[in-house]
């Protein structure tokens, strides 16, 4: 089985799921013992599900859905998964909602939350600091700033894996970062949310437009896909679950936390916390919703 397969059977799905998908069935795979994905569901059964729903409630979650979508691939019933699909993520929902961390959120919460992650900005700078002034990058001067790139990018906007397809030449397709005047405007339109919630469109701060000034004229000149990050060893375009990985690896050996998205997303709201939990006193006081909430600002 293959990608292909995949996106034939997820019809209404987005690219971006479907990319998400079959990274996750090949994890699963994985985790039932085999090097790729078998040509049959049969190794959909019940003793992987068992080991499936042993896992933590984050990866359960993840491995079922991936589970229910292998199926829908191989055009067979899995009424088992799919039942224990829906009480993993109801399950996990009420987790998110009751406002306590996850076990493993615990333990990979670094110290000082989310501004650790502008810390980390910081250190990785000062081992790239002297390559603004040096005029030819090579392919590992770029690797290296790239790191930076992605950690300074994370501690500022929690986007999901969308960074990896941020495309920076024509054709821009749906995710594109672009100068306008004086600021890097990024628009990602397609994501997991995008048919509910449209295109995000972010204006990109000061600190990432400095360092998007010194590193795209590099990136243009010493790769040629078109987007954003790039490979060290090939120079091809940087696929999201390896960005996924570097994210994690950089955590792990600089903060001693396994950090990837799902946790920067958290400490992100988390850090906001004390704005959110006024705005929604607000809304109480009012007894109204959050879009009503904002028909009343008057500047």
């Amino acid at each position: 089985m293959s990608f292909a397969h995949l996106q034939k059977a997820c019809v209404d799905c987005r690219l971006s799921s479907i990319k998400t998908y079959w990274a996750n069935i090949r994890a699963l795979a994985r985790l039932g013992g085999r090097d790729a994905v078998p040509s049959t569901g049969s190794w959909l059964n019940g003793k992987l599900l068992k080991r499936v729903l042993a896992e933590p409630l984050n990866r359960s979650k993840r491995f079922t859905t991936a589970g229910v979508k292998a199926a829908q691939m191989y055009k067979i019933k899995k009424p088992d998964w799919v039942q224990a699909m829906s009480e993993v993520t109801e399950k996990y929902g009420a987790q998110r909602r009751s406002g306590n961390r996850t076990k493993r959120e615990a333990q990979n919460w670094p110290e000082g939350g989310y501004k650790a992650l502008s810390k980390l900005a910081k250190d990785l700078y000062s081992e790239v600091d002297h390559l603004p002034n040096k005029k030819q990058w090579n392919t590992r001067d770029l690797y290296h700033f790239q790191r930076y790139l992605i950690v300074l990018f994370y501690s500022k906007h929690a986007l999901r894996g969308d960074l990896a397809d941020v495309k920076i030449k024509k054709p821009y397709g749906n995710n594109w970062l672009k100068k306008e005047r004086k600021a890097y405007e990024l628009h990602v339109g397609e994501h997991k949310t995008s048919r509910a919630h449209g295109a995000i469109k972010i204006t990109l701060q000061d600190e990432l437009r400095k360092a998007l000034d010194v590193f795209l004229p590099q990136a243009r000149r010493l790769t040629n896909h078109g987007y954003l990050l790039s490979t060290l060893r090939t120079k091809s375009r940087l696929k999201r679950q390896d960005m996924l990985r570097l994210i994690r690896n950089i955590t792990k050996d600089r903060l001693g936390k396994n950090i990837g998205v799902q946790i920067i997303r958290v400490l992100k709201v988390s850090d906001a916390a004390p704005q959110i939990d006024k705005a929604l006193q607000l809304q109480k006081e009012l007894g109204h919703s959050a879009s009503m909430q904002q028909k009343y600002i008057s500047r």
